[in-house]
């Protein structure tokens, strides 16, 4: 009996086991988007359910957009709201909300839920003087994490629901306007959107400090409600000084509940950027780049947003030379060129918000890092260095007219090496956009200097042939365009370049024997007598040297005996017993010595420094002086010590910066260093260095804030003293 209804039972129990798997997968799949529920995909017979706890007083909203859904709230197990679009209200006591949504058919819901606002912002905008608690938090401290334009825009990327730190909440119960505060720096940018409204809402925006208020341009409004998951904005407003924001929200509506996502993106010092790489940079407003580069070099940039401003300047031997000012279309390259001498390259970059790709190209003939001059050297004497060499090993190179800087023409440089009687037979063949060009094989002499024989060629069958039989030594080959005035275009405009590539071939015969030459009697003596006096010479800059260093090293050591003397300097003033010029000269005289000595014994010397600041890599402190050891009497000398405690500094800049007034200007620097504006550039720095500088700024503010950046060991790295150095106690105070 039993055998004959197991298989029955068997079935029935399957059965029960489907159905047991089917129940445990019956849940609506939940949509998620930067960390907050913004729908489910619901089916027919399947409930959403969510809940969470309210205090008193609270308020909640819920909207929901589908064709047949229908949804329920229950407080504290009592339903007390049900629609197929929204529902909002306000708790009569602390309690847990219930939400439940169903829906007759398979589809999307998209959610948009405020769990729990507060009317707790007040209805009168503070006055500037008026001390009011501010809402902290939404600051963007890396702007990789909070931008990404994979996602089809440049607005900050929110983290969590509606009640997380990305958003701030609110509720307007009458039609009187409301005021929430958040405090600000120099520099910074607020961004703000709306997601979430319940009704007709305009918002504003007022910037104060201690004493001014003023109405900022730009609004954010909706004369309806949003639907769901829809935005307005992001607005941004940019904060030249600091203060606080004083955001108005208004409606016509009673009860009209809102959500705002803000964030606040920090000011963004410059940054050094490799030239080996391509970077994306990401701002708001502006920000500044700096890039080692090199000649036959350019950058390329490239924006998915039209009006992005570009404007450059290069470090030309030691000075700063304005360069382009362009305005990048969108998703279009545009090229800097570099000029001639440059070292480094500065971008400032400008827009409301931004997304750059950056990169540096080089258009170097024959890929070796150096254009190919126009001409051949004049003289014999002259350093060839800078003519790319053809190698005739090497079958094939690649070079061509960089059109937009005025390339119509390059020489390059021929080596032949071998015994005096050989034989050296070279021929060329240049190929590519060549249409309108000619060559020119030019075989120098090599005790005169001039032109021993001359070919010149231009276009036959696709391509151009020259050939020559020469001597050993130094020879040239000129590829140039025939008529360059029909290309009339400006430095740097964006036009293609004339590509084209040079094919050699190289025949040698070996003729007669190798000479060699036996060594005069005298030339070996004279030789030896010359070769110990050259190394004497050798010796003398060591010499002269080492006693400037024993010199300075001996008045080191006597300074390091005698402590605080800046207010000895003072005194001597004071009493007349020295003048300001004989004081700037001991000044001068003891930066340059006390580097030789410990960083704790050299700081002593000075006495008591007013600022300072140290990390495990570098140490900052700074001094002011009496004023009176200016050099034009009216800017304001400081002493500033660095010590490099780790790595190895590159592109070391010291910025000078008035956090009021107008910027700094360095009119005076010893040691000499090279100065612009604001900041000094101190180049490269190793673990170990000591060094003490007096400056002289000049300027109406009445303090200064000091700052080391560069590229430590191949990074970007600030170090910033976090007090300011004032100009009087009375400012100070």
């Amino acid at each position: 009996m039993g055998a004959k209804f197991s298989p029955i039972i068997v079935v029935i129990m399957l059965s029960l086991l489907s159905v047991e798997v089917t129940g445990q997968n019956n849940e609506p799949e939940v949509i998620v988007t930067d960390g907050r529920v913004t729908g489910v995909m619901i089916e027919s017979g399947q409930t959403y359910s969510d809940s969470w706890n309210i205090k008193e007083n609270e308020w909640y909203s819920v909207k929901m957009d589908c064709q047949s859904c229908s949804g329920t709230i229950q407080f504290n197990g009592t339903i007390i709201d049900s629609s197929s679009s929204s529902m909002q209200g306000q708790a009569s006591s602390d309690g847990i909300l219930e939400l439940s949504i169903e829906s007759s058919v398979m589809e999307e819901v998209g959610l948009s839920i405020i769990q729990h606002a507060s009317d707790n912002f007040v209805s009168v905008r503070p006055s500037p003087s008026q001390t009011e608690v501010s809402i902290s938090g939404g600051i963007c401290y890396d702007l990789s994490s909070c931008l990404d334009y994979s996602r089809g825009n440049l607005d900050s990327i929110p983290e969590g629901e509606f009640t997380s730190p990305s958003f701030i909440n609110g509720i307007v119960d009458n039609t009187q306007s409301e005021f929430f505060t958040i405090d600000v720096s120099k520099g910074d940018t607020l961004e703000l959107s709306l997601v979430h409204s319940t009704s007709d809402i305009n918002i504003e925006i007022y910037y104060q400090n201690q004493t001014d208020e003023k109405l900022l341009s730009g609004n954010i409004n909706s004369s309806n409600q949003l639907s769901t998951n829809q935005k307005i904005g992001p607005e941004y407003w940019h904060f030249s000084e600091g203060g606080r924001a004083i955001i108005k929200v208004e409606s016509q509506t009673v009860n009209t509940m809102w959500t705002l996502q803000r964030t606040i993106f920090n000011l963004q010092e410059m940054s050094v950027l490799q030239s080996n790489i391509t970077s994306e940079i990401y701002g708001h407003l502006s920000k500044s780049i700096l890039i080692d580069v090199s000649q036959a070099q350019r950058l390329a940039l490239k924006s998915p947003y039209s009006g992005v401003e570009i404007s450059t300047v290069q470090l030309m031997g030691g000075q700063w030379v304005e360069s382009n000012s362009l305005i990048l279309e969108q998703n279009l390259f545009s090229n800097v060129y570099v000029y001639p001498n440059v070292s480094a390259i500065r971008v400032d970059i400008s827009a409301e918000v931004f997304l750059v790709e950056l990169s540096v190209e080089d258009f170097s003939d024959l890929s070796q890092g150096i254009e190919a001059p126009s001409l051949a050297p004049i003289y014999k004497e002259t350093d060839n260095s800078s003519w790319p060499i053809i190698e005739l090993n090497t079958q094939s190179h690649n070079g061509q007219f960089t059109l937009p800087i005025f390339d119509h023409s390059d020489v390059y440089k021929i080596e032949i090496v071998g015994w005096e009687d050989s034989i050296h037979f070279v021929k060329f063949i240049i190929e590519g956009d060549i249409e309108d060009c000619e060559v020119e094989f030019i075989e120098k002499d090599q005790e005169t200097w001039e032109d021993k024989e001359t070919k010149v060629r231009t276009l036959a069958s696709g391509e151009i042939q020259v050939a020559l039989e020469v001597d050993r030594g130094t020879h040239f080959l000129r590829i140039s365009i025939i008529n360059s005035s029909n290309y009339n275009n400006s430095w740097g405009e964006s036009i293609d370049s004339k590509q084209y590539t040079i094919t050699t071939q190289y025949e040698l015969v070996d003729e007669g024997e190798e000479p060699w030459f036996p060594p005069d009697e005298n030339a070996e003596k004279w030789g030896s007598i010359a070769r110990w006096f050259m190394g004497g010479l050798f010796l003398v800059p060591g010499i002269i040297a080492l006693v400037l260093y024993k010199r300075n090293y001996h008045f080191a050591n006597s300074l390091a005996n005698k402590k605080k003397r800046l207010e000895w300097l003072k005194t001597r003033l004071d009493k007349g017993i020295t003048t300001p010029k004989e004081s700037r000269k001991f000044l001068r005289r003891a930066l340059d010595s006390i580097s030789t000595l410990e960083w704790e014994s050299a700081c002593e010397i000075w006495g008591d420094y007013d600022i300072e600041h140290r990390t495990d890599g570098v140490a900052i402190v700074a001094w002011k002086l009496d004023e009176r050891l200016s050099k034009d009497g009216t800017s304001w000398p400081i002493i500033v010590g660095i010590n490099i405690l780790e790595g190895n500094w590159e592109l070391a800049a010291l910025r000078l910066d008035a956090p009021q007034g107008e910027a700094w200007n360095v009119t005076n620097v010893h040691p000499r260093f090279l100065a612009n504006g604001e900041e000094i550039f101190l180049d490269s720095m190793v673990a170990g260095n000591i060094v003490f500088l007096t400056i002289e700024i000049e300027g109406s503010s009445q303090c200064v804030d000091i700052e080391l950046n560069g590229r430590v060991d191949g990074q970007p790295f600030a170090a910033r003293i976090p007090s300011t150095l004032w100009r009087t106690i009375d400012s100070e105070e």
